[in-house]
């Protein structure tokens, strides 16, 4: 399969070495954890610049609880790339015909568009297999013409860490690169190859069998896996994203 990304990065301990900050905490019961790499910390960590925030909540949490703490991040990242109002074109990333690869789909078509402060549009460019067009490619031809002040795009996550396979958020403002998940890196979607800053949001929910058993040379080693509730999961974190998302058109 391909068409997934990889920014699940592991919770990054504070390094004087490095000059990654990192902290973690909780809100409203819920655990969150904060990792800023600047441009010295990006050049000796290997890792992209910017903002990376992680939303781990407990089965324990209510959905409402979990939306108020998704927007909370999502609004942190808005002021990390200096955007104070204006259009929002939100990027459903992915192929909507595979459910574990839906995530974005189903996220645009929960969007509510227009709103005040932040007025919200909506797009799913699906993959290349299916229109013969990279997704970087519709994204960044409609970006040049709409002239968002912000891009949130949205797709599904690889990970390495089978302990966060479907339980938790994603944010970042470094972007996102489709595909890179699974060794099938397309342009990636940042402030530098558009005209506007992108914060990416995603949910792992993909990961290799090489990834649990730590064995490269097992012949089984590149097979994926997914959780066996996959359908049910993206459709209730299509819905917590969604309307966090939905809460910044909501504002005066």
């Amino acid at each position: 399969m391909k068409n997934f990304d990889n920014i699940s990065y592991p919770i990054i301990e504070a390094s004087q070495d490095l000059g990654i900050k990192s902290h973690s905490y909780k809100q409203k019961g819920v655990d969150v954890s904060e990792v800023e790499i600047d441009k010295v910390a990006s050049r000796k960590s290997g890792r992209k610049e910017g903002y990376y925030l992680t939303v781990s909540p407990t089965p324990q949490i209510k959905g409402d609880t979990l939306v108020d703490v998704l927007h909370t991040g999502i609004k942190k990242l808005i002021r990390q790339v200096d955007v104070k109002e204006g259009k929002v074109l939100v990027v459903g990333l992915g192929n909507e015909n595979v459910i574990v690869d839906a995530l974005g789909n189903e996220v645009v078509k929960r969007i509510n568009a227009g709103g005040k402060k932040f007025c919200l549009s909506a797009i799913a460019p699906k993959v290349a297999d299916i229109t013969g067009i990279k997704s970087f490619d519709i994204v960044k031809a409609i970006s040049d013409y709409h002239k968002p002040n912000l891009i949130i795009a949205i797709d599904t996550l690889a990970t390495n860490y089978i302990s966060r396979l479907g339980n938790c958020f994603q944010l970042t403002s470094a972007g996102i690169c489709p595909g890179s998940g699974v060794d099938n890196a397309q342009p990636c979607l940042d402030g530098n190859s558009l005209l506007s800053p992108v914060i990416a949001i995603g949910v792992p929910l993909i990961i290799s069998v090489g990834s649990i058993i730590s064995d490269k040379t097992d012949r089984y080693s590149r097979y994926m896996l997914t959780p066996r509730d996959v359908d049910t999961l993206v459709g209730n974190c299509a819905n917590v994203i969604a309307n966090a998302i939905n809460a910044l058109g909501q504002e005066n």
